[in-house]
């Protein structure tokens, strides 16, 4: 139940790669089913939005 709360507030998500038919690859979440539209490499943690450094 927590980890559904975390995919709602938009926290964290359970990423992993998918295939698009044309062959593309791209991220969808395995609880909510949200599509990973960031372009980056982001993982829903810190990282991802603290910067490259970890800090800002």
């Amino acid at each position: 139940m927590f980890k559904t709360l975390l995919c709602k507030l938009n926290i964290q998500h359970d990423w992993h790669t998918e295939h698009a038919e044309d062959g593309a690859l791209y991220k969808r979440c395995r609880r909510c089913g949200k599509d990973d539209d960031s372009g980056g490499g982001g993982a829903g943690t810190f990282a991802a939005w603290a910067g490259p450094s970890g800090m800002g």
